[in-house]
């Protein structure tokens, strides 16, 4: 079972806007990439499918600034920092639903979306 709890009264929840479904290099692998669009930032990742069933997330985030970003996921939650571009990777997730994170001057999290 996999639950969602909101942080607290500063919590922005981005909305999914454009999806995009990319050709892999193989032509049998498919990315997907989504941006989710919010009052603070604007999140943009992309969803690629690992030869060992997982999945690799590649995100950005906008205004780039180097913040901490947690990614929840059915088997815990995974922490990273995106760099000073905004850029952040979480490699081997694994394949279900999950929720992603930035904690900005309070907390802004993503939908959750299945990979």
């Amino acid at each position: 079972m996999f639950a969602i709890q909101l942080a607290g009264p500063d919590t922005d929840i981005l909305r999914a806007g454009d999806r995009q479904l990319l050709a892999g290099a193989r032509g049998d692998e498919r990315s997907r990439s989504i941006t989710f669009d919010g009052v603070r930032l604007t999140a943009v990742v992309t969803l690629t499918p690992a030869t060992d069933g997982s999945v690799r997330l590649d995100g950005w985030i906008s205004p780039p600034s180097a913040l901490p970003i947690e990614l929840r996921t059915a088997g815990g939650t995974l922490s990273t920092t995106a760099d000073e571009r905004g850029r952040f990777t979480f490699e081997r997730v694994g394949r279900g639903v999950v929720q992603l994170l930035v904690h900005d001057n309070g907390t802004t999290m993503t939908p959750s979306m299945e990979v």
